[in-house]
């Protein structure tokens, strides 16, 4: 019989940390679409240059995304003619 228990202890054990993994993938899927979102909403507004819009701007949400691309990004401020 403790073996039989042992077995269900284990395999709860596991479901639980797949249970886990899944609730984290989830909750980075929704960081990310986040981001999407924002990243549309600094295009439309044309808030592209970090160096002007910091963190509400399109190249800040892009370098946030891929942190590779750091360096690698470099927006060309957009000056609308009035």
């Amino acid at each position: 019989m403790a073996p039989d228990v042992l077995a269900l202890q284990t395999a709860n054990q596991e479901l639980a940390d797949a249970i886990a993994n899944i609730q984290r993938a989830i909750d980075q899927i929704q960081q990310q679409q986040a981001l999407h979102t924002q990243a549309l909403l600094d295009i439309i507004r044309g808030q592209w240059d970090a160096a002007q819009f910091g963190a509400e701007s399109v190249e800040a949400i892009l370098v946030a995304l891929n942190p590779s691309l750091q360096g690698k990004v470099h927006a060309i401020p957009f000056e609308p003619k009035r």
